[in-house]
């Protein structure tokens, strides 16, 4: 739903009357979605977006920049995400918990170029100023601080590495953390294991076959190694033999 609830803000962002009512209507909707959901992280996030939406006093428009900003963060590319079909994205419950939970973990990781790249994409596409989305960015970090528990913010987080999955990047692409960069290597180190365990045990019994062969020729072939080395020693013996002689 974050996805169709931009398309729907930024076409209220042309000043059209009945697409800002039904930018309003969808933004509505997705905050009541999210605050109805018996999961708590779910729940508290609905809260985060209401606290937007009546904090600023702009309708649809401060959720919307908070979930614009976490597209971006996720996606790279806020117009390209808007208008095409990321299926984690287009999800009513875990696209807008990605955006959000992006915004939360990888907003303060940019630095002054990516920040302001972010804010020039924001603030085309909502027709909204730089200093505007700062400042619902803001608000919406330090309530979510507020409001969200360690377990939440864990969840939320596994969220967000979902989306990140999705449009083919990781969430060390988001948080720019150390941390996250390493477990990208191990993870990327676990699926080729996991993948050649895959491999091996997914072998048919010609491929035991195949090992019992192999197996064998090691050993014919350590065999005449073995009489190579002994011949070897049996003339070096001759050589001294025939040396004392003379």
């Amino acid at each position: 739903m974050v996805i169709t609830a931009l398309k729907m803000a930024g076409f209220a962002a042309s000043g059209v009357a009945s697409a800002i009512k039904e930018a309003n209507e969808v933004t509505d909707s997705m905050i009541d979605n999210l605050k109805n959901n018996e999961n708590l992280t779910v729940n508290r996030i609905g809260r985060v977006l209401e606290g937007t939406k009546f904090g600023f006093l702009m309708g649809y428009v401060s959720p919307s920049i908070l979930t614009a900003v976490g597209v971006c963060l996720t996606t790279g590319d806020l117009v390209l995400a808007a208008s095409g079909g990321i299926a984690v994205l287009g999800n009513p419950i875990a696209g807008t918990c990605a955006a959000v939970g992006a915004v939360f973990f990888g907003w303060s990781a940019l630095n002054d170029t990516e920040r302001e790249e972010v804010l020039n994409q924001v603030g085309k596409f909502l027709n909204v100023g730089w200093e505007q989305i700062k400042a619902v960015v803001n608000f919406a970090i330090k309530t979510m601080k507020e409001l969200l528990s360690a377990d939440n913010i864990q969840e939320m987080k596994e969220t967000v590495a979902q989306a990140a999955t999705a449009v083919g990047r990781h969430i060390s692409d988001i948080t720019k953390s150390v941390r996250d960069k390493f477990g990208k290597v191990v993870e990327s180190v676990e699926n080729t294991v996991t993948a050649a365990v895959n491999a091996i045990t997914g072998a048919t019994a010609s491929a035991s076959e195949t090992t019992v062969a192999m197996a064998s020729g090691v050993t014919k072939g350590a065999s005449k190694v073995n009489l190579a080395v002994k011949d070897a020693v049996r003339r070096d013996k001759e050589a001294v033999v025939a040396s004392n002689e003379q």
